[in-house]
């Protein structure tokens, strides 16, 4: 069900606070949102399981200038009566730099798998780690946490959660009408097919508005929002 070159002696958490607040400083002219960031700043998504909810995803966003702060937060609490059967808790922060993924610190509890997932600049790429094993990923990577409309035209994505780089294929279903907070909204739908399958739906400004795939389980799983 579940929803993937050391510069200096800094530490690797002190080396992104401190890369992030100068990319900050020197970007802090304020412009409209970029595309995909919603009015106020933040998206709640009740997580559905067959229509009940079992947890919840929440993304806030800090743009200032051309730069980006997105925080998520993602936790699933599935249970038969008061038998735990799944549990799931996610925290990451991205920041991003003109449209473009500058560092990612995320850790994830996936049912008794934690990982600890650490990206950020390494010369002309950026390097990847995952529980302290270190890989060298292309500059363009995106993170497949579907806020950014831009997963849509990728053929490769970062799972936040664990670290994974999944081979994707997106097909454009086009224009519908979808019920979001009990009333109609005109979006757009995708449909995502290979290592991560996703249906999603992104309204007139680019904004996440509905995700819906299946569980292992067979059951559906629908991010509505709240």
């Amino acid at each position: 069900m579940p929803v993937a070159c050391l510069w200096c002696r800094l530490s690797p958490i002190r080396f992104i606070r401190l890369t992030t607040l100068l990319f900050f400083c020197f970007g802090s002219v304020a412009v409209a949102s970029p595309a995909g960031v919603p009015d106020g700043g933040v998206l709640e998504f009740d997580i559905l399981r067959n229509g009940n909810a079992i947890g919840h995803h929440i993304l806030q966003f800090e743009p200032n200038g051309k730069n980006l702060e997105v925080r998520v937060d993602a936790q699933v609490d599935y249970r038969l009566g008061f038998i735990p059967l799944y549990r799931f808790e996610h925290s990451a922060t991205e920041f991003w730099h003109n449209d473009r993924l500058l560092t990612l610190t995320a850790t994830t509890r996936d049912n008794g798998d934690d990982y600890n997932i650490l990206l950020r600049p390494a010369g002309d790429r950026l390097q990847l780690s995952i529980n302290g094993d270190t890989v060298s990923v292309e500059p363009e990577i995106v993170p497949a946490s579907l806020w950014n409309i831009a997963v849509v035209k990728q053929r490769l994505l970062l799972d936040p959660a664990d670290g994974e780089l999944m081979q994707v294929q997106t097909e454009d279903i086009g224009p519908e009408t979808i019920t979001v907070r009990g009333r109609p909204v005109a979006a757009h739908h995708y449909v995502m097919t290979g290592d991560f399958e996703r249906d999603l739906w992104y309204d007139a400004n680019g904004v996440l508005v509905q995700v819906r795939f299946k569980g292992d389980d067979g059951s559906e799983i629908r991010y509505g929002l709240r």
